[in-house]
Formats: structure tokens, C-alpha cells, sequence
């Protein structure tokens, strides 16, 4: 029998290579990720020649360019595919989604994966991942249907996994691999019982280190990030020029689409501000860099430019490889809530790197919205509270920029 290791995300495919090297070295594993994000089809090549997995899977998931993509493209002067192919494409996902009604799991898995694959899903015993997508639900339950006793195993995808609502699933989970379970909101709950301890990825671990990094393709080019500040964007959507302005018949049939971007503009807007007040306060005093999140658009990175500022290099690599291959003394991160701060207090061994975490949730969600969040953050405060700072208001904000210039 055979494990199969499910990766939504960077963070995910990290933390399976932390798992497959050094827990599960001797067992036969095979993996499966999703094309969300550019240059997925390239990472696959580069998994697949390093043959730590027997198979590597990968699913077309979003990259469909059909002709909602192809009118919003021509609604704001963009072009990255032709008419007859962007209707070709529609036509072929309407195909595809009635035969995953017609046809079952099976064909919804199977028949978007890239080279011809296809995954038996009765030789697996064992799986890691995380349900945050119903495509990753839906293979954890045919794995189970083909062997009601293979071992469902959680692996941590960020601060979310921390939070009850994230691991309150139907599927019958055997463990929930973190790495640091005391950190959870479920610690003392039932679910806590379920808690196993990831490995902490070793500093002094060079073996280790250049695996990731040629998985990752990334070069160490001995950048120096000492004494910088670093704001670490999260991938909200600006509201889309289609929607800005709307009158008449416009304002009725995209109404829906509208308010379905509206509460995420706000969010983005929110971020820009606050952004702005970091530029605006110590911008003159040390180097900001912005690391975008792997999704973000292009234009992210215009409206930060607005500002004295720089965009980190290999956007596309998780910030855990570059937490792998530098220091960071006399550092500030900032972010509204993003995981990529805490990986560096909570998943490294062996670094002595001076970091202070500034997150500014409470300042841009509002009501129950940060409830999980905060629990979380809290817990880590407490057992950080020389790294880790939650300012309430935008004076608290700037007096803690200023106090650490």
C-alpha cells in the first residue's frame, strides 16, 4: 500500500517533502497539486525528476480561460485569448461538469489531469492533506470507499489549520500533523487528541535546504535581508474596472458580480492604507520590501509602487525558502493576518534571527470576522511576546513603527 500526499498550496508541498524525507523516507508515496497558480506544470517536471514520489499528479483546477475570461479581458482592454477558443474552452468545461454529475468523483478527478494520468484510487492506505477545496474531499472519500481503513492525516497549511472551524470536517481524520500543536485552538478539546508534531525544518540541514530549493527552482544569491521591513500582501482583489462607475442597464445586470466584490475591495483598500501609513512612517529610515502573495496580479504590485518601496524577487516561491537560505536580523514583517510571518517563529529550528510580527487583522476585519484569527494570534503572543505585536488602532500602529525603526 501506498501513501498519497494531496497539496493545495506551496506550504502544503513543503510540508509533504518535510514529511515524505524524514518520516515516511522508506514508504512509497505518490502526490497530487493543482495548476492555481503560474508555473505549476514546470514544478511538476521538476518533482517528477527528482523521483521522490513514485507519481506526481497534476489537476487542471482554474486555469480554464473561457469566455467569461475572454469578456472581462475585453472590458478592460486585455487580450490572452482568442473568441473561438475562449467559447471551445467553455464548451469543454460544460462537458466536463455534466459528466462529473452523470459520471461521479471518479471522472471529476481523472479527467482533468495533466499527461494522461490517472490515480487508482484502492492502492492508498494512507493520505495527507487539507480540506479547503471540495476536489481534495472528494479523493480523501474515494480512497475511503476503496479502503474504509486507510489513515487520513491533516497537514498544516498556515494559521488556518490552527482554527476548529478548519478541521471540523465529515471525513474521519486519524491525525493532524502541525508544528506546533499547543498552538491550536483545539488543544485541550477533543480534537486535540488528535494532534501529532511535524518535524521542525532544520537550519543546519544543507541536504534538505538544496532539495527545496531546486524543487522550487530558487538560487540563493546571498541577497541581504538585515535590518528591512517587509509587508506581506494578501491575495484580495481590488474592485475590477468592470464594475467601477456602473450605470443604467450595466448597474442592474452586474448588480450580483458587484457585491460579490465589493466586501473583498474593502479589504483590499483597507490593506493599501495601512500600507501607506507604513511607507509613510519609516520608508526614509529602513528599506521596505513587499512580498506578494504566489497569485497576486500585477497590478498588486503598481499600487504598491505608488509608495518608496521594492517588490521581492521569486513571488512564485513560498517565503519558507527564503526563510531556508537567509537571515533576517533587526527585522520588521507587517501583515493584516498572512501565515507566511509566523512560519519562521513556528517552524524552523536552529535560527536566531531577531523578528518583530506586526499583524493588523483587528484594524481591517470587524465583528466575529478575526474571532479564530485571534485566538490563534493570542496564543502566540503569549508564548512570543518579544516577536509578536496586534495594534487595535492605526495610533498604536504608527507609534509601534516608529518605536522600531
Amino acid at each position: 500500500m501506498k501513501t498519497l500526499f494531496i497539496c493545495l498550496t506551496d506550504y502544503q508541498l513543503l510540508n509533504a517533502l518535510n514529511i515524505k524525507i524524514h518520516l515516511l523516507k522508506d514508504k512509497q508515496a505518490d502526490i497530487l497539486f493543482f495548476d492555481n497558480k503560474e508555473g505549476n506544470q514546470q514544478l511538476a517536471e521538476r518533482l517528477r525528476k527528482f523521483a521522490i514520489f513514485d507519481n506526481v499528479y497534476l489537476h487542471q483546477y482554474e486555469n480554464i480561460n473561457g469566455l467569461h475570461k475572454y469578456f472581462r479581458n475585453k472590458t478592460e482592454s486585455t487580450k490572452t485569448i482568442g473568441c473561438f477558443k475562449a467559447f471551445l474552452n467553455s464548451v469543454k468545461e460544460a462537458r466536463y461538469k455534466v459528466g462529473s454529475k452523470l459520471l461521479g468523483k471518479k471522472f471529476k478527478i481523472n479527467n482533468k489531469l495533466y499527461f494522461n494520468k490517472c490515480i487508482d484510487f484502492k492502492i492508498y492506505d494512507q493520505v495527507f492533506g487539507i480540506i479547503t477545496k471540495d476536489l481534495v474531499e472528494d479523493v480523501m472519500e474515494l480512497i475511503l470507499k476503496e479502503n474504509p481503513q486507510a489513515e487520513i492525516n491533516f497537514i498544516e497549511d498556515g494559521t488556518s489549520t490552527y482554527w476548529r472551524n478548519s478541521i471540523t470536517k465529515d471525513i474521519p481524520v486519524k491525525n493532524i500533523w502541525l508544528y506546533q500543536p499547543e498552538l491550536a485552538n483545539y488543544y485541550s478539546e477533543t480534537m486535540g487528541e488528535k494532534l501529532k508534531q511535524l518535524p521542525a525544518i532544520d537550519w543546519q540541514d544543507n541536504e534538505f535546504r538544496n532539495i527545496i530549493n531546486e524543487i522550487f527552482d530558487f538560487e540563493n544569491k546571498g541577497e541581504d535581508y538585515n535590518n528591512k521591513v517587509v509587508f506581506f500582501d494578501q491575495n484580495w482583489d481590488p474592485m475590477p474596472d468592470y464594475l467601477k462607475n456602473l450605470s443604467g442597464m450595466k448597474k442592474i445586470i452586474l448588480n450580483n458580480s458587484y457585491r460579490k466584490h465589493q466586501k473583498e475591495s474593502r479589504l483590499y483598500d483597507k490593506k493599501m492604507e495601512l500600507f501607506r501609513i507604513l511607507a509613510d512612517s519609516i520608508s526614509d529610515k529602513k528599506e521596505i520590501i513587499v512580498k506578494l502573495h504566489p497569485r497576486s496580479g500585477d497590478s498588486f504590485a503598481a499600487d504598491y509602487l505608488q509608495s518608496k518601496c521594492k517588490m521581492a524577487a521569486n513571488v512564485r516561491v513560498p517565503w519558507e525558502v527564503f526563510e531556508e537560505n537567509y537571515t533576517f536580523n533587526n527585522n520588521i514583517w507587517v501583515t493584516v493576518s498572512s501565515t507566511a510571518l509566523c512560519s519562521l517563529l513556528m517552524s524552523f529550528k536552529n535560527k536566531t534571527d531577531d523578528v518583530k510580527l506586526i499583524f493588523l487583522y483587528k484594524m481591517v476585519y470587524s465583528g466575529d470576522d478575526y474571532q479564530e484569527n485571534n485566538e490563534f494570534f493570542e496564543r502566540l503572543q503569549k508564548k512570543y511576546p518579544g516577536n509578536v505585536y496586534i495594534p487595535e488602532t492605526v495610533e498604536e500602529y504608527t507609534k509601534l513603527l516608529k518605536n522600531n525603526d
